[in-house]
């Protein structure tokens, strides 16, 4: 068994080979249009839809025509995997679990890849990645690149050219006898709290510039729309946000990494992020309830980045022949370990769980951190029951349909936030 791994690291190209960047960019972008603007052409002739090889024929024809041959002085890989990407767009719309393909404007460039490793070179000793019709690239090499290479991507970021290398690597065999040893409950005053006894204090990257967000935003609205004063103000706006965003990978990358490392599996709600984030605006004959207050706990979960947490949390704990095992977060704040009464009451206030029934008092996010623990550890056993009697052991089809979908999260803190 194989497993793929990237690694980002920051271009240090020339202020020559940047634009030569841009230029290959700017080509992948036309193509990606062009194709999407001859395929509406077809449906609206009533034609078929042309497949990605029909797709590489109209490139051929692009990169020779006198009034397009600027795309030839590009490199052709890159562009026909833009068009692998638009065929796979379009077979998603097909299959019904994607939207339709659309039209990317300047500043959108779908990124330049090279999907094939023998149309690159890497050279880690001294920092160097070696592209077609570019040559030598000069890389900010933080670590060392381990794995066979399988492709490379080169993206832009404001004024800043990163190169993503994916890697195939031997995939570490799970640990299918280790019971989870942590479990973890996700918040907003606090952002994570273990079983351990542990509170971690959330970053707040965002809430903690407010001011100069504002203050670019109005330095925004204030220019005139086509001005070149606004598109510079734009781009402090775009640096801005990209600054605060890379704040929060890093956090969450040293926290997740932290976690990893102690503990080979870990239990972890299974919020729906999407449904707790939802505005509550409504509609003009029906408007929404305690807008501001549900608009301001939406932008501090956003802010927290939960999800981006799991993420990382899972494929490390992968990493390590671990798992991270996700448990439906219902009822885990307000009820008791101890004797398992289950009441509201039981949790008036964000700092502390009291028992109406049998008096346990705790804090309230280290509670329900052992409550999360408790309950990965009966999904854990649930699992190993089921995978020792499953029809897969025996080569039966598994059905995923009557697999329930785990319930949304409710806190008493986010319940007063909204009253």
């Amino acid at each position: 068994m194989s497993s793929i791994k990237a690694f980002r690291f920051q271009l240090r190209a020339r202020p020559g080979i940047e634009a030569q960047l841009r230029r290959f960019a700017g080509g992948c972008r036309w193509v990606w249009n062009a194709a999407l603007a001859e395929q509406k052409a077809r449906h609206e002739r009533g034609e078929k839809y042309a497949g990605y090889a029909a797709m590489c024929q109209w490139l051929t024809a692009w990169r020779n025509a006198p009034a397009t041959e600027w795309l030839s002085e590009g490199p052709i890989h890159p562009q026909q995997h833009v068009l692998r990407r638009l065929d796979e767009a379009y077979r998603r719309l097909f299959a019904k679990s994607g939207g339709f393909p659309r039209f990317k404007r300047r500043g959108e460039e779908p990124g330049i890849r090279y999907p094939d490793p023998k149309q690159f070179a890497l050279d880690c000793e001294n920092g160097r990645l070696k592209l077609p019709k570019l040559g030598w690239v000069r890389l900010r090499m933080s670590r060392d690149v381990e794995g066979s290479l399988r492709n490379v991507t080169i993206t832009r970021e404001g004024n800043k050219w990163f190169a993503s290398l994916q890697a195939e690597m031997q995939e570490t065999v799970p640990s299918l006898d280790v019971a989870p040893t942590l479990g973890v409950d996700m918040g907003v005053a606090t952002f994570a709290a273990t079983s351990d006894e542990q509170k971690i204090a959330p970053l707040h990257a965002l809430a903690k510039q407010q001011h100069r967000l504002r203050y670019l935003q109005r330095a925004v609205s204030r220019k005139k729309k086509g001005s070149n004063n606004r598109r510079k103000a734009l781009r402090l706006l775009g640096n801005f946000h990209r600054r605060v965003a890379r704040q929060r990978v890093d956090w969450l990358h040293k926290l997740s990494t932290q976690l990893a490392d102690r503990h080979a599996v870990i239990a972890l709600e299974d919020l729906r992020i999407k449904n707790m984030s939802a505005s509550a605006k409504a509609s003009a004959e029906a408007p929404g309830r305690n807008v501001r207050a549900k608009a301001g706990l939406n932008r501090s979960i956003l802010d927290a980045a939960w999800g981006e947490f799991a993420r990382q949390l899972a494929y490390k704990c992968a990493w390590r022949g671990g798992e991270v095992i996700l448990v439906p977060p219902a009822y885990t704040s307000r009820t008791c370990r101890v004797c398992g009464f289950e009441d509201a009451a039981n949790r008036k206030t964000q700092a502390f769980f009291v028992c109406v029934a049998c008096g346990h008092e705790e804090h309230a996010d280290v509670h329900a951190a052992k409550n999360i623990l408790a309950a990965g550890h009966a999904v854990w056993t649930k699992e190993r029951v089921n995978s020792a009697a499953s029809p897969a052991a025996h080569g039966e089809a598994v059905s995923l349909e009557n697999i329930p979908a785990a319930s949304a999260k409710w806190e008493s803190t986010e319940a007063l936030a909204l009253q």
